[in-house]
């Protein structure tokens, strides 16, 4: 792209390049704030009828404001060229913070009760994220979780790649299990879906956290696709013991193959993990500690655990500061 500006945006630098274009970090200078600028690929933004659909979804999708959603404050055409402009949230995908390992308990039900939040309030304006994964969720410098894409996943590549797996999974690249990996057994099925399926995929990333094992990847997409269809998994508290057992039974409901034995909505699955998260702060004698009543950048740091992770925080922070835009490759 030649031009340095659009519309109101002065373009910075190029940061990803997307399934529906590339992402610029941006400068809006009507409001004076830094931005992630998508720039609609031009065979998208020439199909008038498909991005006249994808500018009706974006429509939806700015009336969504949680702090564990990345904000898409714009969306519109300049000169030709159609745009949407998302809150830039600087920090590291969930997958850099789990680290290939399992994450501190009380950490990963903080992270996890933050993900639900965010998806009962997206769930709340009538849209589905249909794509849930460490990949498409950012964790900022503050500990805070950033979900990206909310209301828009169908016209991503993570989007596309879950609507091919029950069709053709052998057809898709080896890296597709990222993706295949967080499917809901409907998803994998190409059956109806509904806000119980983002359930189903917050049920997954939050076992990971937890135990620091996905239950259903394998080394190729098929594979991947019929353990979740399966949907064999072994109690989180087997395979980490310094999770509480009580833990084991809200997971079993969330990765329920029967939809309809799910918790029926992610506020749900948001009180229930919050019940284990206090359980922990009363054995490891924190009751007094304000729990995820508040965002982890608004707590005190009262005592040696708040004290860890301000020290993982600042670690972050010097470690990554980026926009991740894996869900659009």
């Amino acid at each position: 792209m030649t031009n340095t500006s659009i519309a109101h945006y002065n373009l910075l630098e190029l940061i990803g390049e997307g399934g529906i274009g590339d992402v610029y970090r941006a400068r809006d200078t009507r409001v004076g704030r830094t931005v992630a600028l998508k720039v609609i690929a031009p065979a998208l933004a020439a199909d008038r009828p498909r991005l006249a659909r994808l500018m009706e979804d974006a429509q939806a999708a700015m009336a969504v404001s949680h702090p564990n959603i990345a904000t898409l404050f714009d969306a519109g055409e300049a000169d030709g060229q159609a745009y949407l402009a998302y809150e830039f949230a600087q920090g590291q995908p969930l997958r850099d913070e789990m680290a290939g390992g399992a994450m501190n308990p009380r950490r990963a039900l903080d992270l996890a009760v933050q993900l639900a939040d965010g998806v009962a309030d997206g769930h709340a304006h009538g849209l589905i994220h249909g794509d849930l994964r460490p990949d498409s969720i950012i964790v900022t410098g503050k500990g805070s979780a950033k979900i990206l894409d909310f209301g828009l996943s169908p016209w991503t590549r993570g989007g596309a790649i879950r609507a091919r797996a029950s069709s053709d999974p052998d057809a898709l690249p080896p890296d597709a299990v990222a993706t295949a990996a967080y499917l809901s057994p409907e998803q994998a099925v190409g059956s109806a879906t509904d806000a119980r399926t983002d359930v189903f995929s917050l049920g997954v990333l939050t076992y990971e956290m937890l135990t620091g094992r996905n239950p259903f990847a394998a080394s190729t997409v098929s594979d991947t696709v019929i353990n979740v269809i399966q949907g064999r998994v072994p109690p989180a508290s087997e395979i980490n013991p310094a999770i509480p057992a009580e833990v084991d039974g809200i997971l079993a409901r969330a990765l329920a193959r029967d939809i309809s034995e799910r918790q029926q909505s992610a506020a749900s699955l948001s009180a229930e993990l919050r019940s284990i998260a206090a359980m922990l702060d009363v054995r490891s004698g924190d009751a007094a500690e304000p729990s995820m009543l508040m965002p982890l950048d608004e707590r005190p740091d009262r005592n040696a655990a708040g004290l860890l992770a301000g020290a993982l925080t600042t670690a972050a922070v010097a470690a990554a500061a980026v926009w991740w835009w894996l869900a659009h490759r």
